[in-house]
C-alpha cells in the first residue's frame, strides 16, 4: 500500500472516519476544519494513494507553551503539541499509529530548525498510552499524562 500524509483538505471524508473514540471522531468531523482555518491546530491525514479521500488516520499539531520546570530552560518553554492522533478502526493493528507519530515528530524536528521549538508534547489519555509513547522516547512530566521529548533527541 502506498501511503500519503498531507494536510486535511475538503475532499477528505471526515464523516466516514471512526477510530472507536467519540471525542477523537467528533473533533475530526466537526472541529478540525475550523481549527485549520483559524490556525489553532493543523490536521495531517494518512491516506492510501489509491483512495485518497478515505482518512486512515490523522494527527494534529499546534504551538504551545510548556509550563514545567526543566533545568536549563526558562519558565515558559516553546513546544509543539501533538494534540490528537487516531487510526480508523478498519486500519488499527497495522502500525499506522507509529507511522503517524514518526511523521509528526519528523515534522516537528524540521520546524524546529526555523522556529523556537524545544520539545514535542503529547497528552496520553491513560497509563497504557503513556507507556506506549515512552517507547518512542517521550518522558513523563509532573503534569499527569503529559509527556515530552526533547527535539534534539528526535532521530
Amino acid at each position: 500500500m502506498n501511503f500519503d500524509i498531507s494536510p486535511l483538505a475538503t475532499y477528505h471524508d471526515r464523516q466516514g472516519f471512526d477510530c472507536g473514540n467519540d471525542d477523537i471522531n467528533r473533533y475530526l468531523r466537526t472541529m478540525a476544519n475550523q481549527h485549520n482555518k483559524k490556525n489553532i491546530a493543523k490536521t495531517h491525514v494518512l491516506t492510501n494513494l489509491d483512495n485518497p479521500n478515505i482518512i486512515m488516520g490523522f494527527y494534529t499539531l499546534s504551538a504551545v507553551e510548556l509550563d514545567v520546570a526543566i533545568k536549563g530552560y526558562p519558565a515558559k518553554i516553546p513546544a509543539m503539541m501533538i494534540g490528537r492522533l487516531g487510526v480508523d478502526n478498519h486500519y488499527q493493528g497495522q502500525g499506522l499509529s507509529k507511522l503517524l507519530l514518526a511523521n509528526a515528530l519528523s515534522k516537528i524536528k524540521r520546524l524546529s530548525q526555523d522556529a523556537g521549538i524545544a520539545f514535542a508534547v503529547i497528552d496520553a489519555k491513560n497509563d497504557t498510552l503513556a507507556h506506549y509513547y515512552q517507547k518512542f522516547g517521550f518522558r513523563p512530566t509532573e503534569l499527569g499524562h503529559r509527556l515530552i521529548i526533547d527535539v534534539n533527541g528526535i532521530g
